[in-house]
């Protein structure tokens, strides 16, 4: 009797929709969008995604001295505010010289706040953001460079679910906080046509944040680069930039159409997805002899020895972009195909 009792106590009750309705909606007064870089970079938080070593963090800390000293990046004027700037991958001798060669020691940047060290974001992270923001509550700006510095929650299989996990961890600052918080992550090595495909992880990524910027090089030893802006809340953008290696500054030269002349179809995309995960340096051997290489990784791989050599023929410019070299001579007994990793990464360049 008093087990029934008990049960029909702690039956919850029925559950509804917390709702609103069209009228009442629109008769509400919401404050409007802030920026801390108009048009471009609203408050909430967003993603800045490159290619290891492309230039992220030079973009990074000439946009975070813009909003310290209330610049202008390119043409976008920045609201003015304290910065924070978490620079997980540097230390405080080669900060000094990058401010230096950005020309930041000219102008007033007692409000730009930098640190090489954080705890992750299960072990006080969000904490340490909650009492900075206490001590300099006129913080327009946060970059974390970069978010795996910060990943220390726990990963299975379900990497969507985890990534977005994390990004609804780290959206509890910009949820309290009216500021902008950016995080700089990687791209995976392959190209495809939507840039917001090349970020490192899973689509949990792009689809918890209010936005993502990617900086794609349009060769990696060159300076002339892409800027894809995808905003929840604003238009899109496509910049072209190119890099001033004398002032190391990302400079804009105009809009861009995001057309590619060329693209993979879905087939030679993963072939050169599964080439990138097997090729280390140098690889050469027979069509065959290559079929089974890539199938030991993928055993489901639709890859025939009469066919490959013609994908890889009619895919060469493309993967020469992601410095894969494709060589495919002939000897006395058969055809060889060479397979060089090109690493032309210049040295006068950091992130």
């Amino acid at each position: 009797m008093n087990e029934k009792s008990n049960a029909n106590t702690n039956l919850a009750s029925p559950k509804t929709f917390e709702i609103i309705d069209g009228n009442t909606l629109m008769a509400q007064e919401y404050e409007p969008l802030k920026f801390a870089v108009e048009k471009i970079l609203p408050h909430g938080l967003f993603i800045l995604a490159g290619s290891g070593k492309i230039g992220k963090s030079w973009l990074s800390l000439d946009l975070c001295v813009n909003v310290a000293t209330g610049g202008k990046l390119w043409d976008f004027s920045s609201e003015q505010g304290d910065v924070l700037y978490l620079a997980l991958e540097d230390n405080y001798p080669r900060l000094q010289d990058r401010l230096n060669k950005i020309q930041a020691a000219s102008v007033d940047i007692s409000r730009l706040k930098l640190t090489t060290a954080a705890f992750g974001i299960s072990s006080g992270l969000l904490e340490q953001a909650h009492n900075h923001l206490a001590n300099y509550p006129d913080t327009k700006l946060i970059i974390i460079d970069t978010l795996e510095r910060v990943r220390d929650t726990e990963f299975n299989k379900n990497i969507y679910a985890c990534d977005y996990r994390d990004m609804t961890s780290l959206r509890g600052i910009t949820d309290k906080h009216s500021l902008t918080l950016l995080l700089i992550h990687h791209t995976r090595k392959m190209s495809d046509s939507d840039p917001l495909n090349t970020l490192s992880g899973s689509m949990g990524l792009v689809g918890s944040v209010d936005g993502v910027f990617v900086l794609e090089k349009d060769s990696r030893i060159g300076h002339d680069a892409k800027l894809t802006i995808a905003n929840r809340d604003t238009e899109g953008f496509c910049f072209k930039l190119r890099f001033d290696p004398e002032h190391c500054k990302w400079a804009f030269i105009g809009n861009d159409d995001g057309h590619m002349e060329e693209k993979l179809d879905e087939k030679d995309e993963w072939l050169l997805l599964l080439i990138d995960d097997f090729l280390q340096d140098t690889w050469s051997g027979t069509a065959t002899e290559l079929c089974d290489a890539l199938k030991a990784l993928d055993p489901e791989a639709d890859l025939v020895p009469r066919t490959i050599t013609k994908r890889l023929k009619s895919c060469i410019g493309l993967f020469k972009k992601e410095n894969i070299i494709v060589g495919i001579d002939r000897n006395r007994d058969s055809r060889v195909i060479t397979l060089t990793r090109q690493d032309d990464e210049p040295q006068d360049e950091r992130e």
